[in-house]
Formats: structure tokens, sequence, C-alpha cells
């Protein structure tokens, strides 16, 4: 992202980038940056043109900057693809002050008292072309202009494309905005086909303007603004008659007929409010006639949306480049919600939350969950992604080593940060060590046959995605620990503007399923995770090799999963049902919640691959290689007084395959290693930060 340090994170329009920065990524060896440029469509497509293509000016030639076109050319001519970021959930308005005759802007979002002419420049004013002398007109980017879903033609794109709550209430992506400033950002309705195609131009610009991919950031904005008691616009009523009238759902009794129903005038006149709608409410909103549909309407907008923006994205690259056009998206924490979209994806992006110590577990569920595909995640900043950037501004950067080695470690990838998001939370960005990323980026590169893909197991956890999904809908949980799952009830008397309520959120975790795969991580039990859904089912060569395969709470999985784990059974497998299961999959035994401690001690105590000694302060993994296996060690021994991470003195670890020679690998560089192989046992001694031990 490049955010200046001790600078707020000013979305929309990331910073200028130089010569420098291109350097700082080669050194480090990045083949791929994500969130990187061509953001400011989100304040309208003439500052977009600005951004990729206005001429810098010599001052800042001086010091190697470039406008956002001529950085995309200079990463391309390094093998590094950049990728441009279509931020969904952002439709902006920037305070700025102006000359009198408003053909030079003095100021804009940062304001100094410039000039007594304050306006705004945003969404609303570069559509309707209110600076002639400072920007494009709007109609140089849609000549025949943008029509409704009601073939009407639109004027201001703000009003156009902002979502409206039930009572009327506009919703800010409040997350975004920086504390104290004069800007807003508004959340978009992304059920409406002017949005969409508002995208779509806002994407072949970027094309046109040499981004090597793109990046479909806040993919799940529905959610966000069904949290918020929207969208109830007037395409999102329309389109809702027609979602009730495909999928055959009748109307209450007093709700008169199908083809005059209009879902928001009947919920008013019954007395319901926008508190009702808050996500605060829970499970009580699926009380509220019809709702649990039009919530599955709008959550339905956000493969639509995905779908049709990364098809889009494709076949103009195809068309104008002649070469193919990779698309990410930013699947969050790899909530279920956006499972139905990875079949759009070329690599799965999103970003990682509740950073801490230790979260092997949580890596492990993302690995099997990738289901084959490359990742690049980056952190969702919290406490403990604040104290890391304070550590390293005292020279500390033990926990950052951490943070950016335990997921490669479990198969996943966080990426390097590089002035990534604080999310306003502080004012600054985070920025790693420069020379510790010099070490590392070449380092994984020069080890790259450790880091295969298979990764060593005879266990199999289930992740049925139905089941997930209900849960996170159903069954949200309270954890106050949890960034995304707080529950606040709040009063909206005398609140104009909504999404700063605290009902972000209320997102159900899955939580048998995590606590399980946790546990099985607490005890060193090699396990891999199965992810599968409607678009990627469980077959007899995926489940090949397992010996035991544990269901945790599958209660909606559907009959061609259930169908391959009973023939899993039916060749000599185990298959284990933890809590809720359907009726057709055929369990050999059959788990509850309280009995889950009895059913990890279980899977301890058969006949694993790797014989480790019980203890929190690391976590292991297996690999195969093309000479034999590794094993990937990752401590946690840290020291709260010095902060940094001790060596762990000494671990024995029993193999149960052949072993004839090892090679030891750490990072960072440890001279104080010893590791021995005897008997088939290995016994380390002063194993630091990253351990791996490829074991021919």
């Amino acid at each position: 992202m490049g955010w200046y340090r001790d600078m707020w994170n000013y979305h929309p329009s990331l910073p200028l980038k130089n010569m420098h920065m291109i350097e700082d990524i080669m050194d480090i060896h990045a083949d791929m940056l994500i969130w990187s440029c061509l953001g400011s469509g989100a304040i309208g497509l003439p500052y977009l043109d600005k951004e990729a293509n206005d001429d810098t000016a010599p001052r800042l030639r001086l010091y190697g900057f470039m406008n956002d076109s001529e950085f995309c050319e200079e990463c391309r001519k390094r093998g590094v693809k950049v990728f441009a970021v279509l931020w969904k959930a952002q439709l902006w308005e920037f305070g700025a002050e102006f000359n009198e005759d408003e053909s030079k802007l003095l100021s804009l979002n940062i304001l100094r008292g410039a000039s007594d002419n304050h306006k705004y420049v945003g969404m609303s004013e570069l559509s309707t072309n209110r600076y002639p002398k400072l920007f494009n007109p709007i109609e140089k980017y849609f000549p025949d202009g943008i029509t409704n879903y009601f073939g009407e033609k639109v004027g201001d794109f703000l009003e156009e494309f902002k979502a409206v709550s039930l009572e009327g209430r506009n919703i800010l992506s409040n997350w975004l905005m920086a504390p104290e400033h004069d800007h807003k950002c508004y959340s978009p309705c992304c059920n409406k086909d002017s949005f969409l195609t508002y995208m779509k131009r806002n994407v072949e610009m970027m094309i046109d303007a040499g981004a090597g991919g793109l990046h479909i950031d806040e993919y799940d904005t529905p959610k966000h603004v069904t949290s918020n008691a929207g969208c109830f616009c007037r395409e999102c009523v329309a389109k809702f008659r027609v979602y009730l009238q495909e999928h055959q759902i009748a109307l209450p009794e007093d709700a008169g007929n199908i083809e005059t129903f209009d879902y928001r005038e009947y919920l008013l006149a019954k007395g319901y409010t926008d508190e009702m709608l808050l996500a605060f409410n829970a499970n009580a909103r699926w009380d509220i006639p019809l709702y649990r549909h039009f919530y599955d309407m709008q959550m339905a907008s956000v493969e639509w949306v995905v779908r049709e923006v990364s098809g889009h994205a494709k076949k103009y690259a195809m068309e104008t480049r002649k070469e193919e056009f990779p698309v990410t998206a930013n699947l969050f924490q790899c909530f279920p919600l956006g499972d139905s979209v990875k079949k759009y994806l070329d690599i799965l992006a999103g970003e990682k939350t509740d950073i801490k110590m230790r979260q092997d577990g949580w890596y492990r569920f993302a690995t099997g969950w990738l289901n084959g595909k490359d990742s690049c995640f980056v952190e969702d900043p919290n406490q403990y992604v604040r104290d890391i950037v304070e550590d390293i501004k005292n020279g500390i950067n033990d926990r950052f080593i951490l943070f950016a080695i335990e997921p490669i470690a479990h198969g996943f990838h966080v990426a390097f940060p590089y002035g990534s998001w604080l999310q306003n939370q502080v004012k600054d960005a985070f920025w790693p060590d420069i020379r510790v990323l010099r070490k590392l980026g070449p380092w994984l590169d020069e080890n790259e046959q450790l880091f295969g893909k298979k990764h060593i197991a005879d266990i199999g956890v289930v992740y049925d995605s139905p089941s997930a999904y209900e849960n996170s809908i159903s069954e949200p949980y309270v954890d106050e620990n949890s960034t995304y799952s707080k529950v606040e009830r709040v009063s909206l008397q005398g609140v104009e503007e909504l999404g700063r309520q605290g009902a972000f959120s209320n997102q159900g975790n899955f939580g048998h399923f995590f606590r399980l795969i946790q546990g099985l991580s607490d005890r060193h039990v090699l396990y891999n995770v199965l992810f599968e859904s409607e678009d990627e089912p469980l077959t007899m060569e995926r489940l090949k090799g397992y010996k035991t395969i544990v269901v945790p709470d599958a209660f909606l999985m559907d009959s061609v999963n259930a169908a391959a784990l009973n023939a899993f059974a039916a060749g000599g497998g185990t298959v284990i049902s933890l809590e809720r299961k359907t009726e057709e999959l055929k369990a050999d035994e059959l788990y509850k919640a309280g009995d889950m401690d009895e059913l990890i001690e279980k899977l301890v105590g058969e006949d694993n691959i790797i014989d480790a000694p019980e203890s929190l302060m690391y976590s292991v993994d297996v690999r195969e290689t093309e000479e034999g296996r590794a094993l990937h060690l990752v401590s946690y021994n840290y020291n709260e007084e010095t902060h940094r991470i001790d060596a762990i003195p000494e671990l024995n670890i029993g193999l149960n395959f052949k072993a004839d020679a090892i090679g030891v690998y750490c990072f960072p560089e440890n001279p104080n290693i010893e590791v021995t192989l005897n008997n088939g046992r290995l016994n380390i001694r002063n194993a630091g930060i990253y351990t791996i031990i490829e074991i021919k």
C-alpha cells in the first residue's frame, strides 16, 4: 500500500510511487503487489484518470516519483504484477479548498485554510462536472451516460449508487475514514445495475493504465449494508419482488398482490425500524416477515458482482492486450460467504483478522480452504499488530518474523507488509525493517524445494461450507477478543447516518470445527483440512491416503459429499462425526461437543506420522519434497520482558517413516542450533523462530 509513516491511511487514493520503492520490491524478491495502486475510482473516474496518467512535476521527478501507469510499466519490466484495487464499499466525498474561479485545487482532504472557497470533491461533483477547469467531463468515460435498472439516465452518481436503510438513512463505510477529517465514505448498494456498470468502466481504465491484475476489495459489502439496516433503495425493492416470484416464495396474507408488492412500504407500515434490523438483533431479524429471503437476495449479489467484474476484466484485457489477466478479491477471513466466488478468482486473497502469537490451527484451515490455489493475504490490524510495529521501532523484529513466517510454515501466505494499513486505529502505517525482508525473500526463494503443497497427514478434517455459512448467519457468538463478532446494542435516536453503531458484523465462527483443529494442533497431531462445497466436492481421489476423516458439525452436508465419505468408510477408512450431522452420513463413531477432549485424545493415541512431545511452545508441519520430507518447526517461546523469542532448549521428535539423512535450514540464521538423527528420532537443540529439517 505504501502509506506514509506517522500519517493516517487515506483511502482510496494510494500514495505516489517512486523508483526507491521498486528497488525495495526487487530486493525482497516480491513478484506481486496487492492493494497497490489505481484505486481512486472510488472518488470518481476523472480523478482516477489523473492518478493513472497525469504528468508528474519536475520537483517530484527529481526523487523518482511517477504516475501509476508508469509504476505499472516499471514493475512489468521487472516481472512484478501490480494489482489495481477496486474498492467495492467506497463512495468518497473530500473537503477541498479552491481559488476564486476554481481553476486551482489548493487543498484536498488535508485542509489548511488556503482559501475561503471551501467545497467538496468526490463522486457527486465529478459525475456532475462541477469543476470543468480541473477535471475531465464524465462524458469522456460514459459518452452515452449510465442508465439504471429502470432504464432511466443517471445524474448524480453518489445519489444513485449509495445504499439507504429502511428508514432512508445513508450508510457509511466508517472504518475507512480518518478521525476528525472533513471527508465521508458512503457505502454503495452493490445490488445496483448502474454501480456494476460504473465498476466495469473503472476496471477498463485500470487495464488501459497497465495494471498487471485486478484486486476486488470489500467483496462482502452487502453484509455490511444489511448489518446496518440496508439496502432498501428503489432497485432493491423491485429486485426483491422478482426474487420472490422466481423462488416461488409466498407473501404474508396481509401483504397484498405480488405484482405491486413494495417490501419497504410493507415493513414501515407494520412499524419496523432501522434499529430492529441492525446486526445486534441477530436471529430476531429472521422473525421479521420475509427478511431472511431479503437477506439471501442481498448476499447473492456478492457472487453476481465478482463473476461479472472478473469476467469483464478478463475479456477486456484479452481484447485490448491479448493476454491473460489475473483477478483476486479480498475474501477477508475466509468466511463462507465468499466460497461461491472462489471459482472466478486466480489467486485467493483476503485479510487475516485477530492476529496473535499462535494461530497454526487457523492456518491449517486456510490451507485447506485454498484447495491448491495460491494466496496473498494481508494483516487486519489489531493491538497485537500495533505491538509488532512498536517492537520494530525499538529495533526488535522477532514477533514480526513470526508473523511473516508462521503462515508460510503451514502452507498459507500473509503478504510482506510495505506501508500496510493500520485501519486508522493509530496515525501510522505498518513498515517492517526492510533489512529483514531483504533476507527473508531471497531465503524463501533459495529454499523453495522445502515448501511443497503436499502436507503429510493420515487424518483429514472436513470443513462443510453450507453448514459453516448457516452457522455464521444463524448462530452468531459473542467473543470479546474477536474483532468482527462484537454485538453492541445501540439506540438510533438522533442518529442521521448509519455505519458507526458497532453493528459491523455479528459473524458466527463455526466453533466446533475451529476448536477441534486448534486442539489437534496444540497436541501436534498432523492433519489436513478438506474444504468442500457445491463447487469443490469431496471425491475418492481427494480422500485417498487418509486413514481417518473427522466431520465436525456438518449438519447441512449435501448428498454428494456424504456419499463420498460413505464410500471412503466402505473402503476401510474410519469416519468420525463431531456434534451434528446429516442422516445421509454413516459415521463409524459419534462424538458430542462436550466429548471433544476425548476425541482429541483418541486421535493423539493413534499411530501418527510423528511422535512430538506435548508443548504449546512450538508447532509442526510435515511436507513432501523431491528427496523425502521436510519438517517445519515454528517457535512461540516468547519472552515477555525482552519481547524476543528465545531458543527452545531441546525437543525430541520421533519419525514413523524412513529417515536416512537430514539437512537443517533456519530463519533467522541460527548458528547455535544442533540437530541429530538417531534411530528414527530427531534431537533438536536451540531451535529458533523457524527451523526446517529436510529428511531424506
